[in-house]
């Protein structure tokens, strides 16, 4: 299956976190994992705070930085362009959400319904990975498969 990660899905495998077991298993178990490109930034972002809110020593950010830097090495990466960033800014308004929130919609709707974009391809066996009740919710308004990193009782939720 494809898997696409949000920061919220990704975090908790840098720093520990009630999602961590649930979020190991998904990046095991995925064939590809897939996400935009300022899931670096945002991640090494919420090791910051993780440090400076006093969850993690600074010994412990340079481990989870290093971490990041080998994962980050393992996800396909989703340029923004010019058309992603529009259907984005089409999202944000639509949907009601935030910037980044935006763009993880949009890339992770690209990826998993290709269809949509390109002549000759098919659907995906995908699903989008997230903690955020607000990213959840537009993936699901798209039609596409979620699984909520905050449940405990983890299940793929259908469109």
């Amino acid at each position: 299956m494809l898997l696409y990660l949000d920061t919220s899905a990704l975090v908790p495998l840098l720093v520990g976190e009630a999602s961590t077991p649930l979020c190991s298993r998904l990046w095991n178990d995925a064939t590809t994992v897939v996400s935009s490109v300022v899931l670096h930034t945002e991640a090494a972002a919420a090791c910051g705070q993780a440090q400076r809110m006093g969850r993690i020593t600074k010994p412990q950010l340079g481990r989870s930085l290093s971490v990041l830097s080998d994962l980050i090495a393992q996800v396909s990466l989703v340029i923004v362009d010019d058309r992603l960033a529009r259907r984005a800014a089409e999202l944000s308004v639509s949907l009601g959400l935030r910037g980044y929130d935006a763009i993880h919609a949009a890339t992770f709707e690209l990826v998993a319904a290709p269809e949509a974009h390109m002549d000759d391809t098919e659907p995906r066996d995908a699903a989008g990975a997230s903690a955020d009740a607000a990213l959840l919710g537009a993936w699901r308004a798209l039609r596409l498969v979620t699984i909520d990193t905050a449940r405990a009782d983890r299940s793929l939720d259908e469109p």
